[in-house]
């Protein structure tokens, strides 16, 4: 896997010097299970960008990923409330129960800095095709080399910004759970059902939209 990557000291200074800036107070959306997964202290599984399994530990994995978009249509797809089923090409399905997932509405009172994953740095660096790809293996162990750079940075970046790869077109992003403490009392939140949103009553009525399996 390490010959697939890039470098991390080529990352780094890569990256660094391509920062993303959310102003304060801009909204972004999370899907979610459950409240308690709205702001995870913790996770046990670990999606596109990991942690890798070979890092967990007797308490649990160092680090991990807070998912979010912006817009619920985006962070429907992305938390996978909203699936294609390879067996019926065409089509897609809301998952069973989906409707009392929920989607939070999370605008933080401070700028959020991020690694841009999405432009010139990522061609430059040869990884915007990986980074679409579904090989987690791989988006994990890159996940695992942006952890140590916002490591090194002792609290100044927040996260990434990458590609959606369920909602093509649209951006995606993931806070580093280093920073949940100072962003937690910088957050407001709101959320309601996925049932009871916008998005959810466009998917009901979509053409495409077929049973879940």
């Amino acid at each position: 896997m390490a010959a697939r990557l890039p470098a991390l000291a080529s990352l780094r200074t890569e990256l660094l010097s391509n920062i993303i800036i959310l102003p304060a107070g801009q909204a972004l959306v999370r899907a979610a299970w459950n409240t308690a997964s709205i702001w995870p202290a913790k996770v046990e599984r670990t999606y596109r960008f990991g942690p890798p399994a070979e890092l967990a530990g007797p308490s649990g994995f160092p680090y991990h990923w807070i998912y979010i978009a912006g817009d619920a249509d985006t962070a429907a797809w992305e938390a996978q409330l909203c699936q294609n089923d390879v067996t019926r090409p065409g089509t897609f399905y809301i998952a069973h129960r989906a409707e009392q997932a929920l989607i939070a509405t999370l605008p933080f009172s401070v700028p959020l800095r991020l690694l841009d994953l999405t432009g010139l740095a990522a061609s430059r660096l040869g990884i915007y095709d990986q980074l679409r790809s579904p090989d987690h293996g791989w988006c994990q162990w890159l996940g695992w080399q942006l952890d140590q750079i916002i490591a090194q940075e002792a609290g100044a970046i927040h996260g990434f910004m990458y590609p959606s790869r369920r909602q093509p077109g649209k951006l995606a992003y993931a806070i580093s759970s280093r920073q949940m403490t100072t962003l937690g009392t910088s957050m407001a939140c709101s959320q309601l059902p996925f049932g009871d949103t916008e998005a959810y009553s466009r998917l009901q009525c979509d053409r495409l939209r077929v049973d879940p399996p």
